[in-house]
């Protein structure tokens, strides 16, 4: 075979392998073909949190007047189909892509390309901070995320002027804000709380349901569950349920539309709900603003949380309840 047929059949494996993962909007509307083009790499495409992240990008483009092209994995292991993903995306030359790194390291390659061709480059859910941009040698704009401390915190400070045992449901042990959440709990409960066990759930929910299984027989009078996120906590919710306990409190992370339906119902205590219609959002008209002005701003654009409870929806008044979805 000869030289370039082999470039051309890679090209075409790349752009095979990556059509899977497109979600592009605005698909073959002569409306938008003048339009500027902006990019977005996600990942777990599947999950209720990125799927919120995606209808606020897709809205927000159509609100912007811009051209959108999305894409993303399955799963956040991926990181050479989304590395294959980003290189595909440069060949459109996009004004701007919006990212969160399934793997920061093998990422590098396809960013230092984007800020050779001058395209902004955001990150969106807190997946790599400042210090990682620059070990990186790759000139990430700024990053739109939740405050991952601010969660722990708020979800600590909730549990105020109570005492009792806790147990902790942490995410990947390789997750940046899963660190950062949990940090935040833990430097901010009060002495009457008392930690007596912090096990990995993976942000999986059954695997959560299982640790929850084997602690509520070690310590049955356990009072307290907080979980990296909303679908540990929701696993926790299940095995509490299954054994007729009704009297631990369980917080998660990230607000969820099934974390909203199961407080609602009065199972799940609440969630320290990240609103991800609203950080892609401004995650989306930030870059939008550094593309057309390139003033430089802060790193670090966090994104408001809101403390979901079965109160707060039956008052009915939190305005930031309209970026639930």
């Amino acid at each position: 075979m000869s030289k370039s047929n082999k470039l051309f059949f890679s090209a075409l494996a790349i752009l095979v392998t990556v059509g899977l993962g497109v979600l592009t909007n605005q698909k073959s509307n002569p409306a938008y073909s003048d339009r500027p083009l902006y990019a977005a790499l996600l990942v777990y495409i599947s999950d209720p949190y990125w799927k919120t992240i995606e209808e606020g990008l897709k809205e927000t483009a159509d609100d912007l007047g811009l051209m959108l092209h999305v894409q993303g994995i399955m799963n956040a292991s991926d990181a050479e189909g989304q590395l294959n993903q980003c290189e595909a995306t440069l060949l459109k030359n996009p004004k701007a892509i919006i990212f969160a790194a399934a793997d920061s390291v093998n990422l590098a390659s396809c960013l230092k390309k984007a800020n050779e061709r001058g395209i902004v480059l955001v990150d969106i859910d807190g997946n790599i901070n400042q210090k990682r941009t620059k070990e990186m040698g790759v000139d990430v704009s700024f990053s739109v995320a939740s405050n991952n401390y601010e969660i722990g915190k708020k979800a600590a400070q909730y549990l105020d002027g109570k005492s009792g045992k806790v147990l902790v449901l942490e995410g990947l042990d390789s997750s940046y804000t899963g660190k950062g959440r949990i940090k935040g709990f833990r430097e901010n409960i009060k002495r009457d709380l008392k930690i007596v066990a912090s096990q990995p759930g993976d942000w999986d929910r059954l695997k959560a349901a299982d640790v929850v299984r084997r602690i509520i027989v070690q310590h049955p009078d356990l009072s307290f569950i907080f979980a990296a996120n909303d679908a540990m906590a929701l696993g926790a919710v299940e095995s509490l349920r299954s054994a007729d306990i009704h009297s631990v409190i369980v917080i998660g992370v990230d607000g969820t539309a099934n974390a909203v339906k199961s407080i609602k119902a009065g199972e799940l205590t609440a969630s320290i709900a990240q609103l991800p219609y609203l950080m892609a959002k401004e995650a989306l008209e930030k870059a939008k603003n550094q593309v057309e002005h390139g003033k430089t701003i802060d790193f670090h654009q966090d994104v408001p949380i809101v403390v979901l409870d079965r109160a707060v929806f039956e008052k009915g008044s939190e305005p930031l309840l309209r970026y639930l979805r």
